[in-house]
């Protein structure tokens, strides 16, 4: 009987022995992976688009920014890309109208929306120092006026690189700078009306 207890005991101490060494094998630990690194950002280039998804909307005859997400999410996009190239110096901010109303009218809405966009960017760590603005009223634009869709596509938003590194980029016929990084219209029936 103790050859028996004594083959029980070298049997048990060979089970937990076996278990031992698989608990251990199995506590191995993986290597962690590489931590991932971010892919570089692309710096800007002259004549290069960048495009936003959808256009910045405002109240209907004013510079209000409507608050939606859809247009939150545009303004949100356009700081990344400023904070994301420091090269861009000087960014114009430009705003455009149909033109229902009056060309003052017009300017004048058009320059408060451009100021809007421009400080909504300074209230999200966009240095005032690298924007500009400018109104245009409903001198230049995209389509005809005579319809509906044509004065949706002319209340718009449009956004230029104006200097990199410091250095003016060079200007088309219109005196606008080549390097348009933005530009949007409202669509839909055109949701930033005059």
């Amino acid at each position: 009987m103790k050859n028996w207890m004594m083959v029980g005991l070298l049997a048990s101490t060979m089970l937990i022995g076996c278990s031992a060494r698989v608990k251990v094998a199995a506590q191995v630990k993986t290597p962690e992976p590489a931590p991932q690194q971010e892919p570089a950002v692309e710096e800007p280039k002259e004549g290069e688009a960048i495009a936003l998804p959808d256009q910045i909307e405002f109240e209907l005859d004013q510079a209000r920014i409507k608050q939606t997400p859809k247009t939150l999410s545009t303004l949100q996009q356009l700081a990344d890309l400023m904070k994301s190239h420091p090269r861009i110096t000087k960014l114009r901010i430009e705003g455009h109208t149909d033109d229902t109303g009056s060309t003052e009218h017009n300017a004048k809405l058009s320059t408060a929306r451009a100021k809007a966009v421009a400080k909504w960017l300074e209230q999200h760590d966009v240095p005032a120092t690298r924007l500009t603005t400018a109104g245009y009223g409903a001198s230049r634009p995209l389509e005809s006026n005579a319809s509906a869709l044509g004065r949706a596509k002319n209340r718009r938003t449009e956004y230029y690189v104006e200097e990199l590194d410091g250095a003016r980029v060079p200007a088309d016929g219109d005196g606008a700078a080549k390097t348009k990084v933005a530009a949007g219209t409202a669509g839909g029936g055109g949701k930033s009306a005059n």
